[in-house]
């Protein structure tokens, strides 16, 4: 028996197999067996599986963003893909199943909310796509619940959620190597501790990543029947608690010892059980304050420490931020564009999240948002409330406890949630919140085929293009700044140009193609540049300095005035914007 199928065992006096392997039931008919008509459905399930195992890790060295776009291109393959397998099995087997679950109805409002919320945005292409890197617009929202929503579709039985839950361990463990690998090699390097970020691309995307699987991990520990299966799991335990440690992300640190506990004292096992468990809080909790206070030259900088003067008073400033558009927001990840106006301390560096998901989706979606996200958490509330009380359903639950009091002092990010939506569609068939409406027959025949594979075309040609094109233009992005930084700036134009065509929705694009211009002192093509970048949206104020200066230069006074107040909009603390502004005979 394998080690999670051990887990989710009956244990004790408890009827878990009565409960957690049983079909879950609805009004509708249950089918808890795989299609026997579909023969692809174990390529469906491995595709899934794969592609889920590979999202953590990828990365890139041949794009200028190297950790996220990654990400974002490997889940549309997954997400085109498991659409066309979808569209397959019901071409092949002239059937049309959808698997329903319990959180159906919420995440659709949730995106619903976004979809308002972008159309009146602050600025809708930023809504629409995000920023650069961050990726966190409309298109991102609906691909969570894609994933989600195929995912489920994937997912025939409890076993088959089992696997995908075995498959994110796998991925967890295979990031905490490489991110213990990078810490100690980063700490060599440096002569100082440095933070284990691996292939997430910064350490508190891994920190939420580890959180979410730990609980997992450690319950794999604690109901291990075998030698065997108890050294793999604390194999598996101690490497994910020892990147988990690296992150010095405090946030993941409280978040997984508060998961643990709840795990601990909810599962009410054997007393060799709850001092595994509890040694699993005490070494998360003793091995972080060991590497933090006890470990020699670890500079505040390093560490979250120096985030608790900052976190309070971005807040603050982010209640008047939401007062300001209370009811649908700026749009999606426009918090950036628009936090300048409202911050009251100098806090040296530029915020583009308000660092609490809450906060974040009350400054994006307003009270629709916040009203459709309380939906969603009651919702899968209610799915466990509702499901099997096992020990391996508080395992689930801990899970998703310790990734959203993560994000509660930090905030959604591609790398991690990504993930979490995998493991959202395993848990909710785990916990029985899914079921099957009877189902619904057509016509096999040509129409049939004729009509699925003119929507499958549609749908490998739109997700072919949103990976393609965004993955050419990074990379002639990355040659340009290459060619910049050698000392070619000649050299850099014609790449520059290239990603501002195959990515004309990016503003850092046209960003690159304005920096070039202003260096070479061409302030027409200059003053386009930026001026594109600016309606395409962007956070950074050193693009409306150089607008600026480039209307100068061009003897357009009026045009230099209003893009140096946007400037100072963006961050009235720094000296440079305020002196271009005093040029004008304003101050701030």
């Amino acid at each position: 028996m394998s080690i999670v199928a051990e887990a989710l065992a009956p244990l004790q006096n408890r009827r878990v197999s009565a409960t957690l392997l049983a079909p879950s039931t609805s009004a509708g008919v249950t089918l808890e067996s795989p299609d026997q008509a579909w023969p692809m459905a174990r390529l469906e399930r491995w595709f899934l599986r794969g592609c889920v195992f590979l999202l953590p890790l990828a990365f890139s060295w041949e794009t200028y963003d190297g950790y996220a776009l990654p990400k974002l291109l490997l889940a549309r393959v997954l997400i085109t893909g498991l659409l066309v397998l979808w569209l397959a099995r019901i071409a092949l087997t002239g059937t049309l199943v959808i698997r329903r679950t319990a959180l159906d109805l919420p995440v659709l409002a949730f995106v619903l909310s976004a979809a308002v919320s972008a159309l009146f945005a602050y600025n809708l292409n930023t809504a629409l796509f995000g920023t650069y890197s961050r990726y966190d617009g409309l298109f991102t929202l609906a691909s969570y619940a894609a994933l989600f929503w195929l995912a489920v579709q994937t997912l025939a039985t409890k076993e088959h959620a089992r696997g995908l839950l075995r498959t994110l361990l796998a991925s967890g463990y295979a990031v905490s190597v490489i991110a213990i690998l990078q810490s100690i090699t980063d700490s060599l390097r440096l002569g100082e501790l440095a933070p284990a970020f691996g292939t997430m691309g910064q350490k508190n995307s891994l920190g939420a990543l580890l959180a979410m699987l730990l609980p997992l991990a450690c319950w794999e520990l604690v109901a291990a029947r075998s030698w065997v299966a108890r050294l793999l799991a604390f194999n598996a335990v101690a490497i994910l608690g020892l990147a988990l440690v690296l992150t010095f992300s405090r946030s993941a640190w409280l978040a997984t010892a508060i998961a643990l506990t709840v795990m601990l004292v909810a599962t009410r096992r054997g007393w060799w059980q709850r001092l595994m468990a509890a040694g699993a809080v005490a070494v998360v909790l003793g091995a972080a304050a060991a590497a933090v206070l006890q470990a020699p030259g670890v500079p505040l900088q390093r560490t979250d420490l120096a985030a608790l003067g900052d976190r309070p008073v971005v807040w603050a400033d982010t209640l008047h931020l939401i007062a300001s558009r209370p009811v649908l927001g700026y749009g999606p990840d426009n918090f950036g564009l628009v936090y300048g106006r409202f911050e009251s301390t100098d806090l040296h560096q530029p915020w583009d999240k308000a660092h609490s998901e809450l906060l974040q989706i009350g400054a994006t979606q307003g009270a629709a948002g916040v009203a459709t996200y309380a939906w969603l958490i009651a919702a899968f509330a209610v799915a466990f409330w509702h499901g099997p009380h096992d020990p391996a359903a508080y395992a689930v639950l801990a899970a998703w406890l310790a990734y959203q009091l993560t994000l509660q002092i930090n905030f959604t990010t591609l790398a991690a949630a990504l993930p979490f939506w995998a493991f959202m569609a395993a848990a909710v068939v785990l916990l029985g919140a899914k079921w099957e409406r009877a189902p619904t027959a057509t016509r096999r025949g040509p129409p049939l085929t004729a009509a699925t594979s003119l929507v499958a075309a549609a749908v490998i040609a739109v997700g072919g293009a949103s990976i393609a094109y965004p993955y050419l233009a990074d990379r002639q992005l990355l040659a340009a700044v290459i060619a910049d930084y050698a000392g070619s700036s000649a050299a850099a134009v014609a790449p520059a140009q290239e990603a501002r065509l195959l990515g004309p929705w990016e503003s850092v694009y046209a960003t690159e193609v304005g920096n070039l211009a202003f260096e070479s002192q061409h302030w027409a093509l200059a003053r386009e540049a930026y001026g594109e970048a600016a309606r395409l949206g962007t956070y950074n104020p050193g693009v409306y300095r150089n607008l600026a200066l480039a209307d100068i230069n061009l003897g357009l006074t009026f045009e230099a005035r209003e893009a140096a107040r946007q400037a100072v909009a963006l961050d009235r603390f720094d000296p440079a914007n305020v002196a271009l502004l005093a040029e004008f005979g304003e101050v701030p």
